[in-house]
């Protein structure tokens, strides 16, 4: 217990830390999936094409090999140019999280896309509306209230794998928990059992958040 409470200030800071890259990562992957959603579901191939190439790529491959190939591959390349200090443990670990994300966002959106009935496009081309106009005030509302659940749950996933930020010396709440652990190799438990609550903490009223929004949702297309 006495181990816990000294390295509490620490594991305090690696949570806020972890917080930040999840704040900054999430909404960036929201808006990139969003954009590789609209593009792998245009009739246009050069749009379409691109976008399911990243998609499946991203998908398909550990995020651990993404993070170390941007920060590792990314920073050599970057070096040659002077620009070493662009790449570091916060934005390697802060695009790494996005892209990866972005991936399952445009999955998640495309899904919440082809759920709205084709009916509402013709509805609003006949109200005069063009396509652009159609999908943004009328398609897009609508797949947007069926998709904040998932998202929401993508975003507990995104606190739990901000965990691999400490492969690259990123300073949040798993990497703060491994240093205490090394310098305390004798007794760990208390340190685990620390990190585990502090993750709940972080997760649990997300997914409170994210069982309103459900159920909110849910009455609203019952209604």
């Amino acid at each position: 217990m006495e181990l816990a409470i000294r390295a509490f200030p620490d594991f305090l800071k690696g949570t806020l830390n972890t917080l930040i890259y999840c704040a900054v990562s999430f909404p960036i992957a929201v808006l990139l999936g969003l954009v590789l959603a609209a593009m792998s579901t245009s009739a246009l191939i050069w749009l379409a094409w691109p976008a399911r190439f990243f998609i499946e790529i991203t998908r398909g491959t550990p995020i651990i090999t993404q993070i170390l190939l941007l920060y590792y591959g990314v920073g050599a390349i970057l070096a040659q140019l002077d620009l070493a200090t662009l790449v570091n443990a916060w934005t390697a670990g802060i695009t790494s999280l996005a892209l990866n994300y972005a991936a399952y966002e445009a999955e998640v959106f495309r899904a919440g896309l082809n759920s709205v009935d084709r009916g509402q496009t013709e509805a609003a081309l006949s109200l005069g509306m063009t396509n652009n106009q159609g999908f943004i005030h009328v398609v897009l509302p609508q797949a947007f209230q069926l998709v904040i659940p998932p998202l929401v749950n993508d975003f507990i996933y995104m606190l739990k794998d901000s965990a691999i930020v400490s492969v690259i010396a990123g300073m949040d709440l798993t990497s703060i928990m491994t240093s205490w652990t090394i310098r305390n190799s004798s007794n760990p438990f208390p340190l685990y059992v620390l990190a585990l609550l502090l993750y709940l903490a972080l997760s649990l009223p997300i997914a409170w958040f994210g069982r309103v929004c459900e159920k909110r949702v849910r009455a609203a297309f019952q209604a």
